[in-house]
This record gives C-alpha cells, structure tokens and sequence, in this order.
C-alpha cells in the first residue's frame, strides 16, 4: 500500500538523522548521549527546531504511517 511506502519513507529520514546526530543507531549509546545533544538547533521549513524534536517528528510519522491510524490511511 501507498501509506506504507511513505511510512517507510519518514522512518528511514528519522533514523539518518539519528545516524548523521549520534554517529550511530545504538540505542544504548544513542540514550547515553542524549543530554550532550540537547540544545543542538536546526533550521527546518523555516523554523529553528531541536533536533530531537526533528528525530521525534518523523519516527512519530513513520509509526502513524504503518499502523494506518485514521488520518493516514488510504
């Protein structure tokens, strides 16, 4: 299905940028790093978000998107 697809699309951008953040995909390492990267900032469709935030957003996404909750499926 579509849905899947573009779930698929969300989880894999959430989870290079957890790679491109933390220097790895370890949840371990990730969770043991997380309060040094905290305050890191970017700019994304024009506003300054936190990059957890970002990371939170399209893991959130993906996840909707491939339990197809109402508002996402087709």
């Amino acid at each position: 299905m579509i849905m899947n697809r573009i779930a698929d699309v969300f989880f894999i951008i959430g989870i290079t940028y957890i790679l491109l953040i933390f220097k790895t995909t370890d949840y371990l390492t990730v969770m043991a790093l997380l309060p040094y990267i905290e305050s890191n900032s970017v700019i994304f469709l024009g506003g300054e978000f936190k990059s957890l935030t970002i990371i939170a957003f399209f893991l959130f996404i993906g996840a909707i998107g491939k339990s197809a909750q109402i508002g996402l499926h087709t």
